[in-house]
This record gives C-alpha cells, structure tokens and sequence, in this order.
C-alpha cells in the first residue's frame, strides 16, 4: 500500500545534514509499517526496537544517551549489527521511552552519519507535556494521517483517474461526465470507508463494508482504550465524553464546538486540557476560528471558538451510526453536510493545510481560510450540487478576493474568480496550499 511519506524518507535518508526524524500520527494510521517498508527497502539492515511489547528495552537509556554507547547496546538487544549509513534504527512507540527522544538531540549532535527514525501513536501527547524536555531543533517531525483520496485511489487500482483528475484540476475545465461520475462514486464510498489502512485493505481485499465496518469498531474500541489507560485521571471520562459528542456536533447547523453538548453546565475550564489530548493523540482535528480573514491568519485566531473533526471520515459514518447505504445513495442531508466538512479537514491535514474559518457577526459563514503567500482563499463546502450560498458572496463584497474555491458534487470550472472544484479533487487543492 503506497503512501506518499514514502517520497518524504527516501529524501530524508539522502539529505547531508540530516536530523532523526520523529512519526507522530494516530494509531493504527500505519506508522510501523511504513518504517518497516523503508527498512527493507532502503537499507541493509534493520535494528528495531518497540518500548511498549519490549519494556526492558528502555533501560539502554538509563545512563550515558551519546550514540557510542547507546548503539553498542542496540546491537546486543536485538542481535542486529549497525554498520553506519547502511543501516536504519526504528525506535517504536518512542514515548513510552521520554530519555529516548532526549537522546535524539546528542545522535544529531554527534555529527555521524545515522538513520534514526521514532513514532508512536500518542507521540503527540508526549511532545505536548509541559514536563517534557523536547530536543527542538535537533530533529525532524512529520505526521503521518489516514490515507486521503488520491492514496485510496491508488490503493484501489485507479491511478489513470488521478491523471484525468490532475489534468482537469489544472485547466480548471470540466471531466468527461462519466469519468465525473466514477469519481463521485469513489468519492462516496471513501466516506464510508475511510483511510485508515487496515479498513482500507479489508475493504479491497473482501469487498465487504461490513467486514470493514468491523474493523473500524476495533480501531474505535483502541482509541477509548488509549484514553481509558493513557490519559491523565482527571482527563479520561472528560475526553471519552468529549470525544463521543463530536458526531453531534457535527450534526448541528451550526457546527462550532458547543461544550454544554457533552454535558449541562459544561465549559473550557473542564474540559479545555481533554480537548487538547484529543488533539495532541491526533484523534481530533482542530479548526480555528479567524476573527479577520487577514495574512498570518494564526494572528487573527480566536482561541475560544472552534470546531473539532475526527481525523478519519469513516470512523465518524461509523460513530455516528449514520447507515451506509444513507452516504452511498446521497440521503441523510443535514448530516451530509457535516460529513463532508470533516472529510475536507481531514484531506487538508494529510497534506499538512493547518485549519481555519471565518464568521460575520453571525451572518455569514467560511467552511475553510487558506494561505497562499500574502494571500487568503477562502473555501466554500457543499455536500451536493445546490451551491447557492449568500456566505460566499458576504465575503467576496467585504474582502474581494481574487479566487474563491467551491467545493461540491459539481464539475470542474473556473468563472469569474470562483473555482469549481469536486469534493473527490479536495486532495488536489490541498496539494496547491499544503506545507
């Protein structure tokens, strides 16, 4: 299954000056596997090490955390000889280990040619501690996300789509209606789906949505577990509750972050630090709101007002009990709406778009700001074909960009600056505006 860090690592082993690098990401987002691949595929050997199954590995860390003593250890634990430049070193779930990613800072520092790669699906909530001495500036850090769209497309067989698609995006002109129509169909089965890779491959594998249904209740059931067992006492109900109330969030018209939605008297004091591990575990994804559509736009965040999506479309079709076939065949509008926003987040995080909208004084609504130079793009989602929307045109009046961009079930095309774009090309417009 071809994910596009891969093209991140291969340019990441070959840089001169190269930094560890750390994987942060959800569970069961792939995070082993893809170190796993690169290993055999880049090196000449593997030394791998897992501080969760193997706890006493983190005793290699006890004393001197220089490379020179730290890899002679390495070798003996796992068998493995470490020859240098030809041989890749996988710290996994590394926060169980916090000396570690300390460590990371004297393996840049010593100036030798090393290949050290850290993950761990609550690396993010390690990171985020206030107690935790972090290695800034000594070490690179990516996230690795659900599969987005393009990924599913190829995972499915469909790379000649995602030419067609490319191709139409960057003409700005309308795809061969029956091309459209497959694509759409695609579209809305990923909503069902998701890109979480063990869902993904069942799915492919059996052609079943109930079979991968199934496994996305396990992973649903890891995700509470992880919070029952890793969160802090005073945060594990809090964030259970918070975390299970995101559907009917998304449900409301208004779809801003509402706390008295998890329970009657509810406010950010209580549940503000739940909210944050949600976030930091990469469970949710955070969409601020802007208070002035203005470059930088993390200026003009208003800390007080949000909105939260679960980081995979399907896991949030699977919560919310919505039934398949209601996403399939287009129904369950009101929903619909939120469904689609979320998958939208989650397509702009995979490609690293960090997340922002736009209200007037109640009157009008943008789903999503982007950042392009000194520039702000303001994105419209619609879940169907009925695009008409009085938010677009506040916005244009007041601010007059120079391209807005509709998401919707529509063609492809461009016509007095707003661009048509599909909701299966959200990937495409994440590509253009992405880190």
């Amino acid at each position: 299954m071809y994910r596009k860090i891969e093209k991140i690592l291969a340019e990441w082993k070959n840089e001169a000056r190269r930094k560890p690098l750390l994987i942060t990401g959800a569970r069961q987002t792939g995070k082993t596997y893809i170190m796993e691949k690169f290993g055999r595929k880049e090196f000449d050997a593997v030394i791998a090490v897992d501080f969760e199954k193997n706890p006493a590995a983190k005793t290699v860390f006890d004393g001197d955390l220089g490379p020179e003593s730290i890899i002679p250890q390495l070798e003996a634990f796992s068998g493995v000889r470490y020859v240098s430049g030809r041989t890749l070193m996988i710290l996994d779930e590394i926060q169980v280990c916090p000396r570690a990613i300390t460590a990371l800072k004297y393996f840049y520092d010593s100036g030798l040619d090393l290949h050290v790669i850290g993950a761990g699906s609550l690396l993010g909530v390690a990171i985020s501690r206030r107690d935790f001495s972090f290695p800034v500036g000594k070490v690179r850090t990516v996230r690795l996300c659900p599969l987005d769209f393009e990924e599913f497309l190829i995972a499915s067989g469909d790379e000649a789509l995602i030419i067609m698609c490319r191709e139409a995006y960057e003409k700005r002109s309308p795809l061969p209606s029956a091309i459209h129509e497959r694509l759409l169909e695609i579209y809305r089965t990923y909503l069902v789906i998701g890109g979480m890779p063990d869902v993904v491959s069942t799915y492919l594998e059996r052609g079943s949505y109930v079979d991968a249904g199934e496994v996305q209740e396990g992973i649903l059931l890891d995700y509470r577990a992880d919070i029952a067992k890793y969160a802090d006492d005073t945060q594990k109900v809090l964030s259970q509750r918070a975390f299970d109330t995101i559907p009917m969030q998304l449900a409301k018209d208004n779809r801003k972050f509402q706390y008295n939605l998890i329970r009657k008297g509810a406010t950010s004091t209580i549940f503000g630090e739940s909210l944050e591990w949600l976030c930091a575990a990469g469970l949710t994804l955070r969409c601020g709101k802007v208070t002035n559509p203005e470059i930088p736009l993390k200026a003009y965040e208003n800390l007080s007002s949000f909105k939260l999506y679960i980081l995979d479309p399907g896991l949030l079709v699977r919560m919310s009990g919505m039934p398949r076939e209601s996403v399939l065949n287009r129904m369950g509008e009101r929903f619909m709406e939120g469904l689609t926003e979320n998958y939208v987040a989650a397509m702009f995080t995979a490609s690293g778009v960090p997340l922002y909208y736009w209200v007037s004084s109640g009157q009008a609504e943008i789903d999503f700001l982007l950042q392009s130079g000194v520039s702000v793009v303001p994105v419209e989602v619609k879940a169907g074909e009925h695009v008409r929307s009085r938010s677009l045109s506040v916005y244009r009046n007041s601010f007059s960009p120079s391209l807005c961009i509709r998401l919707s079930t529509r063609n492809f095309g461009l016509e007095d600056g707003l661009f048509s774009v599909p909701l299966y090309a959200a990937w495409l417009v994440a590509g253009e505006y992405g880190i």
